[in-house]
């Protein structure tokens, strides 16, 4: 046997014990094996602090415990499923990947495991799934085939979904933001149809969703689903909650009556944990974990896209009346966290353009002062007695300003952090340059329009562009792309 099914196993046998023959059986357990009576321990005192920790056996939490001796079924011929293999094991059954001969199509098959088989509450609870999910037709939730009782088998029949769970994509970290606001409407899409037809799930979790081969959201998995009305009378009892822990709001888990604002809650932890990569809640033991659900302390949950925190603070508030009432209110929600994002991504893109403006201007200007230098170099000599000396002054100056435009051009490609700092201190050298520099075009300009007029206008028009790019051109494009 497993350590995980020897834990099952003492848990089993000790929760139908006083308080005192179990103290004195776990303590005997001490000395032979702590471990496990540690561990039994702190799942003993989980289910003391909840009232019921799990109605149903301690593995339904935790579908690991469940053995191979739990899959007898595999390679078997069931009426007219033909068994190919098991998918997954969980609280309430086991599911197999089948082969229905009639209609030559594979199905899931989710049937009760055999150590339960023969419990009237888990059989009606198998049975009200097949009814709650038969009525929910939906894109996003797995089709219900059939319910049948073959050979003291109960089962559900059930489209087969191929693909990871949200649980198994978590393992590679949280979703990209693309995926996660796109995987989280599906999921709430699914929901409200369900909520449409009152109709709770009541066990939400990473488990209990998966991505088929398109990359559709499938909802799955609706054994502990129930209608909005009454529940059916004995089917659970007062002060009883299912679940899973860590995905249950408050009242669940204090056994009261719940209603779609249970999803809604559940909703709010899945949506934290896909953004997030971690539970909102925190780790550590069930007790202290249940503790802190409970607790109607402030949670300060910051995530990304940012637009997402409101909707995720709002879906985990403890008291039902201030969350999300359905999941349609969070379908509406999520439209306004796609519509910012949507805004987020057009300034972005709008500022990246002006940025990409600004740069152009950096070499646009430091083209033109070069084309100015080369020119006045050319016919230094038109200019007289002062030509050498022109050209002296406009070569230093067109050098300092050249030199610093590519340098920051160059730091904002290469290092964009730094650009603030660089810009700040290094312009308003290269300004200072193309003051001389425009002084002493024009200075220059006033020898050649008697002698060499198209020289002159060519460089007149340089020089203002270059003051127009001072005074006008530079302002606007810093203003567009770094005063946002």
């Amino acid at each position: 046997m497993s350590d995980w099914g020897r834990v099952a196993a003492l848990f089993d046998a000790l929760s139908a014990l006083p308080p005192t023959e179990r103290d004195a059986e776990l303590a005997r357990r001490e000395d032979t094996d702590p471990a496990l009576a540690a561990e039994v321990r702190s799942l003993l005192a989980a289910q003391d602090r909840a009232g019921t920790f799990l109605q149903s056996p301690v593995w339904s939490d935790r579908p690991d415990l469940l053995g191979d001796d739990e899959a007898p079924l595999s390679g078997r011929q069931l009426g007219p499923y033909r068994i190919r293999g098991v998918l997954g094991r969980g609280g309430m059954g086991v599911v197999y990947a089948a082969e229905d001969t009639r209609l030559e199509r594979l199905v899931a098959l989710k049937a009760l495991p055999p150590s339960i088989s023969g419990d009237r509450v888990a059989r009606e609870r198998l049975a009200r799934e097949a009814r709650a999910a038969a009525v929910l037709t939906h894109p996003g939730i797995a089709t219900v085939y059939a319910l049948d009782e073959i050979d003291g088998h109960v089962f559900i029949a059930s489209e087969l979904v191929r693909g990871p769970t949200l649980r198994e994509e978590l393992a590679a970290g949280p979703l990209p933001e693309a995926m996660l606001i796109d995987t989280l409407a599906q999921i709430a899409d699914a929901l409200h149809a369900a909520h449409s037809r009152g109709i709770v799930h009541r066990d939400l979790k990473p488990e209990n969703v998966l991505r088929d081969r398109s990359g559709r959201i499938k909802i799955v998995d609706f054994g502990l689903a129930r209608p909005l009305a009454p529940a059916t009378p004995g089917l659970t009892a007062a002060g009883v909650f299912l679940g899973t822990p860590g995905y249950m709001a408050p009242e669940q888990l204090r056994g009261q009556a719940v209603d779609a604002r249970a999803d809604v809650f559940a909703f709010g932890v899945m949506a934290f944990e896909l953004a997030s990569g971690r539970h909102p809640f925190g780790q550590g033991d069930s007790a202290s974990l249940l503790e802190r659900v409970v607790a109607d302390a402030p949670l300060a949950l910051e995530v990304q896209p940012a637009a997402l925190g409101p909707l995720v603070r709002r879906c985990l508030r403890a008291n039902p009346l201030e969350r999300y009432q359905s999941a349609g209110e969070i379908v509406a929600a999520l439209r306004g966290v796609r519509g910012s994002g949507h805004a987020d991504t057009t300034r972005a893109a709008a500022a990246g353009d002006a940025v990409w403006w600004w740069q152009f201007h950096q070499v646009a200007v430091a083209i033109l002062t070069i084309a100015a230098v080369i020119v006045i170099g050319f016919k230094h000599a038109w200019f007289g007695s002062w030509g050498s000396a022109t050209f002296v002054v406009v070569l230093i100056a067109a050098t300092i300003s050249v030199t610093l435009r590519l340098h920051v051009w160059f730091t904002s490609l290469v290092h964009p952090a730094l650009l603030r700092e660089v810009r700040q201190r290094s312009l308003r050298g290269a300004f200072a340059a193309e003051a001389v520099l425009i002084a002493a075009i024009a200075a220059g300009c006033t020898v050649l329009v008697a002698t060499h007029l198209f020289t002159a206008v060519y460089l007149i028009v340089t020089a203002l562009l270059l003051l127009l790019s001072l005074l006008v051109i530079e302002p606007a494009r810093v203003r567009a792309s770094f005063d946002r």
